[in-house]
């Protein structure tokens, strides 16, 4: 059991860590001077966290700035901590190992498309991915903190409630996980959009993410609506599923009308080579000549976009909509034409907000799964009642 002294040590040298991540160098005598506390209490907390190989010395000096030798400056050690990330589709596993810095050391995307209804299979898959992941990085495995699952479905308490996607309802996948990959300590599952939230957070930082509506487009259509860096989960905790939006005037149309049937990337796989990965080949379609066909399917795609982004811009009403997920490497070849189809037809009052795609491509889920095991070490602990 933590005693109250060793949680305020743990405190301690978990600010320092949360001021280093800005991905600074700084000197001891920098970071007590912005946690206002003394330099004897950052020392403490360095020392700790240089053996817990989580931040290095730096073989230079910062500038004097008053009396005195300038300090060493520390900084986070990209090497000291590494985060798995599973992103799971009906159509293959992208597995991604990153290190504290979020640089992608190793990466491997295994074909799902004749199993992936069978949790039991692709389980077995997902538990083998971590240690090929670690083998071909030749990473120490003590080095890795945990593994995070990414799926497109609504979860809760580590399991997936419902994947319509995959078929998937009510799988305890961290247990199943956990019996399968003992030696790692953290095994966590969340959805894809909020994944990807994690990535362009930790990329952006959070002062750019005031009230920002996260969309990842893949074969669903996933969200996360961000209000100062916070994730807005609902009443249930289903707050998101902006994919089972219906877009037609009957609730029967649920079933053939909703904004992921009709936007996301099931009309563009007849371009895509057969077997090749899908967000291999989405990105190839990018790059794309035009034909009848493909500007066809673009055509439909920009509609049913606009359509979408009118809905949730007068609901939502979000300061920046940022796309991410495999297919959004396609949207600057329809941009103009939805943002111009979405400004025509908004309510008078509303404007277009910013629409970007996040640098990360078909990779963000996988890689926003790990960037949230890695915020866990930035997390202040509460400390015990008294």
């Amino acid at each position: 059991m933590l005693t109250t002294n060793s949680v305020l040590r743990h405190m301690n040298a978990v600010r320092c860590l949360r001021v280093l991540r800005r991905d600074v160098s700084l000197s001891r005598a920098d970071i007590a001077r912005e946690l206002n506390v003394t330099r004897a209490t950052v020392g403490n907390s360095i020392k700790q966290l240089l053996a817990e190989k989580l931040v290095i010395d730096l073989n230079e000096s910062a500038e004097a700035s008053g009396a005195g030798r300038p300090g060493a400056l520390v900084s986070l050690n990209p090497t000291g901590a590494y985060f798995i990330g599973l992103d799971i589709s009906s159509a293959e596993i992208n597995a991604v190992l990153v290190d504290f810095s979020m640089r992608v050391v190793a990466k491997r995307i295994v074909s799902i498309a004749d199993r992936y209804q069978d949790p039991c299979q692709v389980v077995e898959l997902l538990a083998r991915l971590p240690q090929e992941l670690i083998e071909v990085s030749k990473v120490r495995s003590s080095r890795v903190r945990g593994v995070c699952i990414s799926v497109p479905g609504i979860v809760r308490e580590g399991k997936i409630i419902s994947a319509p996607w995959l078929n998937w309802r009510d799988v305890d996948v961290v247990t199943a996980m956990g019996e399968a990959m003992q030696p790692f300590q953290k095994i966590h599952i969340c959805n894809d959009a909020v994944a990807l939230a994690s990535a362009v957070a930790t990329d952006t930082g959070e002062g750019d993410l005031s009230d920002a509506l996260l969309l990842l487009l893949a074969q669903g259509i996933g969200s996360a609506h961000l209000r100062q860096g916070r994730v807005i989960e609902g009443a249930h905790g289903l707050g998101g599923e902006v994919g089972h939006m219906v877009m037609g005037a009957r609730p029967q149309m649920a079933a053939t009308h909703t904004f992921e049937i009709l936007a996301g990337y099931q009309k563009f796989l007849p371009f895509i080579d057969h077997g090749a990965p899908i967000p291999e080949g989405l990105a190839r379609l990018a790059l794309l000549g035009s034909s009848p066909e493909f500007d066809k399917a673009l055509d439909e795609w920009a509609s049913a976009l606009a359509t979408g982004f009118l809905n949730l811009i007068h609901i939502l009403d979000p300061k920046t909509i940022v796309l991410g997920g495999p297919l959004a490497v396609l949207y600057p070849r329809v941009a103009s034409r939805v943002e111009a189809l979405v400004a025509e037809n908004l309510v008078h009052g509303f404007a277009v907000p910013p629409i970007s795609v996040a640098k990360f491509g078909g990779d963000g889920a996988a890689i926003g799964a790990a960037a949230l095991l890695r915020e866990s070490l930035f997390d202040l602990p509460e400390l015990p009642a008294i």
